[in-house]
């Protein structure tokens, strides 16, 4: 079937901002999607000193909050991950690590949206199909699930980000330009994402001082740029902390320090150390092809390249020297780095298929298809490794990951509803000291933030002391799961920490009756969230919010489906004025219970959103950006006239 020539038209001017979509779509969609399924919005582990003792009380106590801000982090000075949790928090209003990972989800396909767009350029668009999708492979499968799941590792993107930019802009840029203030700016920055920012301005000295060796820039147009980067470079390397407790985790030899390296080198492979070099091999070819002393005919994406990949090795043998202890292979943290790294090789690969007559390929074209080979053999090795490390980190990795994170919630939302040290006698924890835990909890500008997950609940209670129309039961965390049930059916689990209300009284699902709180106001003003059993929902069954003083219906409360026998969480749209809880059982057959209900802030809720529809966000994204690209393939390009003449002419 014809296409007709506006819809070429249309899908030619979209074709490249179609792909970007999907490229971010798919990344963050899958991203949020893992976020959903195993992460939670409770921070976690560094987050307890980083961001709550050194950015968040500062701020909202008015402690010196600059002078925090600066504190260095172990080795590390993460300014710009406190400063955005700050940002975050301040935005919702809970501290909310859901919000975080969300955040850092979209930050990294926002980024790697713009690297492909670079990428297309650097490799004369050449296999840019295939850059994409080695992309979303690459960073859409939750291999460094530790960055995915972990608030706080937002330094890894910043740092990626910054120093890729950096890198791309300022060695190639006159001086004093908007391109080479943005790329000086970057490496800058980048001494405020972790304690290695300072490689980056380290490789812009190198870039800019090759191109005056190739003769490409004379000395005075290179002299500001090496200057101001080595200057850059020493700040950042004086900047450097040594963090005692972490000695023990440096490499204790040369051996160590090797194998670490080398098995950083193998990422995703596991055991033959020999395969690192294959999948290094197109990033060395481009450093041999572009190494001799001779300008680069322009545009040349070669030593961009080479600068990149250089970059990522500095940060493995960084890694490998301070975390190199036992030569183990590199935690799930450093994953986005590594798989960063192969894309730089994708890219190199891309670059040498694009270029042959740069390769004084014969005329046989010898060269060439041992290009193709290579490309063919690299290619299979990558999806293999991954396709061994995916179920790994799926079967084991995560599940145990979720297991902790919820234990961690148990325990927190039990401290902070009872005040109660005991409900964090446990080795499931988020903070591995239970008094550093309490005295954290227990300053209020900090218990104010916490997010719903944990949060206290509202002091929901009777208007009516003698009202025996629901039953009310209360169970800590250690009394589960024999706790009391009273409210609740003989199947059905008590809900612990929180209060909860249910009408299957003595005689089962037949009583019936009315129950209303006393009046209740709320601080955020975003969501409340109610834990729900039995068959709420069904006709005769009601859980209202009405307005304490006229009385009017404010909002019906309503699990996205009956809960039977478990519990379900029902959210609402929090009133802003008082309100009371309306709770109705007018059917023999049936019964409900409810819990006291939590706030959530919007924001927390949008991300939470998000998250749950990851997936589905994904493939419309998906769909929407691939579609101009699969027009393209079934209609025939129309001529230039007639593409010129479906674009408007300016006006100015």
């Amino acid at each position: 079937m014809a296409v007709p020539a506006p819809l070429i038209i249309f899908a030619h001017r979209w074709r490249v901002p179609g792909l970007v979509l999907a490229l971010v779509a798919l990344v963050a969609g899958v991203r949020w999607a893992t976020i959903d399924r195993f992460g939670s919005d409770l921070p976690n582990a560094d987050q307890w000193d980083a961001e709550a003792v050194e950015t968040l009380l500062p701020w909202f106590e008015r402690d010196h909050f600059v002078s925090h801000l600066l504190q260095p982090h172990n080795e590390h000075r993460v300014v710009l991950t406190k400063l955005q949790a700050l940002a975050e928090a301040l935005l919702v209003g809970q501290w909310d690590a859901r919000v975080q990972t969300v955040a850092n989800a979209g930050l990294a396909a926002l980024f790697l949206g713009a690297l492909w767009l670079a990428a297309r350029c650097w490799t004369n668009r050449s296999g840019e199909l295939a850059l994409l999708l080695a992309t979303v492979v690459l960073f859409g499968l939750p291999l460094a699930w530790e960055n995915i799941l972990g608030g706080f590792h937002s330094q890894q993107w910043w740092l990626i980000g910054l120093s890729t930019i950096a890198i791309t802009q300022w060695p190639y840029a006159s001086p004093w330009t908007a391109r080479w203030l943005v790329g000086a700016g970057a490496a800058i920055l980048a001494l405020g994402a972790m304690g290695s920012g300072f490689f980056a301005a380290a490789v812009v000295a190198g870039a800019v001082a090759d191109r005056w060796r190739r003769g490409e820039i004379q000395a005075r147009e290179a002299a500001p740029t090496f200057l101001i980067a080595v200057s850059v470079a020493v700040t950042g390397l004086a900047l450097r902390v040594d963090f005692a407790p972490h000695e023990a985790l440096k490499a204790k030899s040369v051996g160590e320090f090797a194998t670490h390296f080398l098995r950083s080198l193998q990422w995703p492979w596991r055991g033959q150390i020999w395969i690192g070099v294959l999948l290094w091999l197109p990033w060395l070819i481009v450093l041999l092809k572009t190494w001799p002393r001779r300008p680069h005919p322009a545009p040349s994406g070669g030593p961009t390249i080479v600068a990149l990949g250089t970059w990522v090795g500095l940060q493995l043998i960084a890694t490998s020297y301070v975390r190199g202890a036992g030569a183990d292979y590199p935690a799930p943290r450093y994953v986005d780095t590594l798989a960063f790294g192969l894309l730089i090789n994708a890219c190199a690969l891309a670059w040498l298929l694009a270029r042959p007559a740069a390769l004084a390929m014969s005329p046989r074209g010898r060269t060439r298809l041992g290009l193709v080979l290579l490309t063919g053999v690299w290619s299979l090795t990558l999806i293999i490794g991954l396709g061994v490390a995916t179920p790994r980190v799926l079967a084991a990795e995560l599940p145990a990951a979720r297991t902790f994170i919820r234990a961690a919630e148990g325990h927190v939302r039990g401290y902070l509803a009872s005040n109660d040290p005991r409900e964090l006698a446990s080795d499931d924890l988020p903070f591995p000291s239970p008094e550093g835990l309490v005295w954290r909890l227990g300053r209020p500008a900090l218990r104010d933030l916490m997010p719903v997950s944990v949060r206290a609940a509202l002091p929901l209670r009777s208007a009516d002391a003698s009202s025996k129309a629901f039953q009310p039961n209360l169970v800590s965390l250690r009394e589960l799961p024999g706790g009391t049930r009273q409210g609740l059916s003989s199947a059905t689990p008590p809900y612990g920490e929180h209060p909860t209300w249910g009408s299957h009284g003595a005689n089962g699902p037949a009583d019936k009756g009315l129950w209303m709180s006393a009046p209740l106001a709320t601080d955020l003003q975003g969501w409340l969230k109610f834990e729900t059993a039995g068959q709420l929902g069904e006709p005769g069954l009601a859980l209202e919010l009405h307005d304490a003083q006229t009385g009017v219906l404010l909002a019906s409360v309503r699990p996205s489906r009956t809960p039977g026998d478990g519990w379900r969480a029902a959210y609402v749209a929090a009133p802003a004025r008082p309100f009371v809880v309306v709770a109705r059982d007018e059917d023999a057959t049936r019964w409900f219970a409810f819990s006291a209900p939590v706030e959530m802030s919007s924001g927390s809720r949008a991300a939470q959103l998000l998250a749950k529809n990851g997936l589905l966000i994904a493939l419309v994204g998906a769909f929407i950006g691939l579609l101009p690209a699969a027009v393209l393939r079934f209609g025939a390009r129309p001529p230039a006239a007639s593409r010129n003449a479906w674009i408007p002419k300016s006006t100015s």
